[in-house]
């Protein structure tokens, strides 16, 4: 579970950093309008969250993780094929599903992960599984920066065609620069699709029977 909640870090801090610079490097929008956007999928996973709680209780961590990575993986794989007129409301749209998805995996994973641990260890327990999302966090964010980067770099014009082509320039700058968001994009899939697959190999547990497990594990003591 830890596994699979550091993955679900990754796809979602990652592409919050990069939904907001596509939105002002090629629809020129500014920063704190980008922000907005990304607002109906705060809200999504908002209320999706206690919902997410009450489902986990009946059907445990296994199938919620199984349906909200497919819905994510979903709705990150649209992000591949956007272009310079892609509507910002389908890019708020997308990000809502990714978020609804989110919501679906994020709190059951880590509560399955607590509940397999005996109750003296749970504080440690909560501060590893909190350190390493951090940690992956940071480092997918920073790979998927990276790609977009070096994919931009790498398929950008020479300097000489701005003196002899300004606008031919133009384009083949944006060209690039929507290379590297779509390479980005495609790199934030492939975690997606990583996460699903692990998502099968979960114990399937209810919370029922991870309470009774720590019980027997404390020896019946409340």
């Amino acid at each position: 579970p830890t596994i699979l909640s550091s993955i679900v870090m990754v796809a979602m801090v990652g592409v919050e950093m990069i939904v907001p610079l596509y939105l002002q490097m090629i629809h020129g929008m500014s920063a704190f309008h980008s922000g907005l956007l990304l607002l109906p999928g705060a809200l999504m996973m908002a209320v999706m969250s206690p919902i997410a709680g009450r489902a986990f209780d009946r059907i445990g961590a296994k199938r919620l993780s199984i349906a909200g990575l497919f819905l994510l993986t979903a709705g990150t794989l649209p992000f591949v094929l956007i272009t310079r007129e892609t509507p910002i409301v389908y890019i708020a749209c997308l990000y809502a599903v990714r978020m609804f998805g989110i919501s679906m995996v994020m709190m059951p994973v880590t509560t399955e992960a607590m509940n397999a641990l005996p109750t003296k260890l749970i504080s440690h327990g909560t501060a590893v599984n909190n350190t390493v999302r951090q940690i992956a966090s940071s480092i997918g964010t920073a790979v998927l920066v990276s790609v977009l980067s070096n994919i931009t770099n790498s398929q950008m014009p020479g300097k000489s065609l701005l003196k002899a082509a300004p606008l031919e320039y133009k384009v083949k700058a944006l060209n690039a620069t929507m290379s590297g968001y779509q390479g980005a994009f495609l790199l934030a899939v492939g975690f997606c699709v990583f996460g699903f697959i692990i998502a099968f190999f979960m114990k399937g547990h209810t919370a029922d029977s991870n309470e009774m497990q720590i019980q027997s594990t404390t020896g019946g003591e409340k």
